[in-house]
């Protein structure tokens, strides 16, 4: 599981992240909701055509791996 701190660099770097049900995308907003001290990350993500999910920050596995060519 990632932390809050490391999906926002993420998300400031660009860079795709994986979550748990194997999809990848890149976080394009994060929002915590206070007192309750919830995190839903939105992702885009290109699983069945693009589209933004929003996800729990418990779903984000951290950050993808990289395919070389």
């Amino acid at each position: 599981m990632a932390t809050l701190r490391h999906i926002h660099q993420l998300m400031n770097e660009r860079r795709m992240i994986q979550l748990t049900d194997g999809r990848v995308g890149k976080v394009v907003r994060v929002d915590t909701l206070f007192p309750d001290n919830s995190t839903t990350v939105s992702v885009w993500t290109q699983a069945s055509g693009p589209s933004i999910t929003k996800v729990a920050l418990s779903d984000v596995v951290g950050e993808a791996s990289r395919e070389s060519a």
